[in-house]
């Protein structure tokens, strides 16, 4: 049986390039554990099932798609783990008309390069825009200041906007929970032709005027999440408190860039407009309804939600290319009776922008066999889900990793990536399909680089172990934040 060990609660990732769904779904005949197949697309109130997709670049095949830990259930064994996924074709999308908030730390730590390259970033983000596309400037120092309220873009607002992006200066503490409320405020009133709706923060330190605690300035991003809001946070530098922006990034199913230097800011700004520019849909929504006899019970995510029927998870948008994954954990009550058996029902609930924001569903039924044999429920065990599971566990021993690195514990934090290295390669060696064996391999060789670094850290004279450690830190969480989705 895999180890679902820490990770075995409801947990969201967004990533693009993240592991396929396992090869549980099939067409004609339904194995145990698969999907079920309906050719049609429909619209709201209409499902569609998942199939597993034949070619990866068709913009017509389903995008959901889950799988059970095995095709096979143990009699008896009431604790179980599903696997979700959401993956959008990569040739799928096109530019949605969009809100965008741009919120810039202008305190005194801004000073130089680092405000002359969020000058230029603002800029570029401006341009990369289209006309008809909504905007609004907030920046943040001892105090709030909303700079430009949301307006549409056009020739004369855009040079406006840069002539007040120009004369933008650094200066004073860090009121960033007054500016996050600010910025956030901005998109409230976006009309409903506008289904993107993002807030960008660039800042380089902690909040020191108002509330300063991370999870009060992540509640922020969570109200949000509410009203279709997602936060982009980039951490420009060493000093940035990263457990804030990880809660911006997480309770908004946003992203999270470490910048390590102020002049990558521009081409990070390139490349968030470029996504935006693929939006496939928005709005997007996991509904699990379980059935009869079974309780779905990884409720430990903020951003799930009981409903009616079930639990909803908000996705916010999504983009061609991309995959959101689910661990959902349940329990099965079963009458101890042999033979195929319905788990859940998964539903994807989304607003196409294609088709002037219709809302659409599609949906897989859950199902596995209950079986007496232990052999068969090994046998059929879904790689895909055990990798899953795997990155997950390394990714959050890679933040602890991070956090004894900001202690300054070295000892504690290599004991931490190495468990993380050696639980992806234990599952690279196990994986069956080249995309999850590439996905392990990748995250099990960032891991050895950083415990490299934490070895060779040691070596340094204080002050440049400390400047080294905190470097390795953020690097070790900006991967973890990527693992995770975010």
């Amino acid at each position: 049986m895999p180890r679902f060990g820490i990770a075995f609660a409801l947990l969201c990732l967004a990533s693009v390039g993240c592991s396929k769904a396992p090869n549980a779904a099939t067409t004609s005949p339904v194995s145990p554990g698969a999907v079920e197949a309906q050719p049609q697309t429909v619209a709201a109130n209409d499902v569609q099932s998942a199939v597993a997709p034949e070619q990866a670049e068709d913009p017509n095949r389903p995008w959901l798609s889950a799988a059970t830990a095995s095709d096979y259930m143990l009699i008896g064994q009431t604790d179980q783990t599903f696997g979700v996924w959401v993956d959008i074709p990569k040739a799928f999308g096109g530019h949605v008309p969009t809100a965008l908030t741009l919120a810039i730390d202008t305190s005194g730590s801004m000073r130089g390069d680092n405000i002359k390259h969020a000058r230029e970033a603002a800029a570029r983000l401006i341009d990369e825009l289209e006309d008809g596309d909504i905007v609004s400037l907030v920046t943040f120092s001892s105090e709030g200041r909303v700079l430009m309220a949301p307006t549409a873009l056009d020739e004369q607002r855009r040079r406006s906007l840069h002539n007040i992006i120009e004369e933008l200066s650094a200066d004073g503490g860090t009121a960033m929970h007054e500016g996050l409320k600010m910025a956030e405020s901005q998109l409230w009133d976006t009309p409903d032709t506008h289904l993107v709706r993002r807030l960008v923060v660039i800042s380089d330190g902690k909040a020191t005027v108002g509330p300063v605690a991370p999870q009060e300035l992540g509640r922020i991003a969570e109200v949000g999440l509410r009203r279709s809001v997602q936060v982009t946070a980039l951490g420009v530098g060493l000093d940035y408190d990263e457990l804030t922006l990880n809660e911006l990034a997480q309770r908004s199913n946003g992203r999270l860039y470490h910048v390590e230097k102020s002049a990558q800011l521009p081409g990070i700004i390139e490349d968030e407009v470029a996504l935006l520019e693929s939006t496939a849909a928005a709005g997007v929504e996991v509904e699990l309804v379980a059935a009869p006899g079974v309780e779905i019970t990884g409720t430990a995510v903020a951003r799930s939600a009981r409903s009616n029927e079930g639990i909803r998870v908000p996705l916010g948008t999504m983009f061609g290319g991309q995959t959101r994954e689910l661990l959902v954990r349940a329990r099965v009550h079963g009458d101890g009776t042999e033979g195929p058996m319905v788990l859940a029902s998964v539903r994807l609930h989304y607003r196409d922008p294609a088709d002037g924001g219709v809302k659409r569903v599609q949906e897989t039924v859950l199902r596995a066999t209950v079986t007496d044999d232990p052999g068969m429920v090994a046998e059929h065990m879904h790689s895909g889900l055990q990798t899953l599971v795997a990155v997950r566990d390394a990714s959050t021993w890679a933040q602890q990793a991070s956090a004894d690195l900001n202690n300054g514990d070295l000892d504690a934090a290599e004991e931490q990536l190495a468990r993380a290295e050696d639980a992806l390669r234990v599952q690279n060696r196990q994986a069956k399909s080249m995309v999850e064996k590439e996905r392990t391999r990748r995250s099990a060789d960032k891991i050895a680089k950083q415990r490299s670094g934490i070895k060779k850290a040691k070596k340094k004279k204080p002050a440049a172990r400390a400047k080294a450690s905190r470097s390795i830190s953020l690097e070790a969480n900006d991967d973890a934040m990527d693992a995770f989705g975010f």
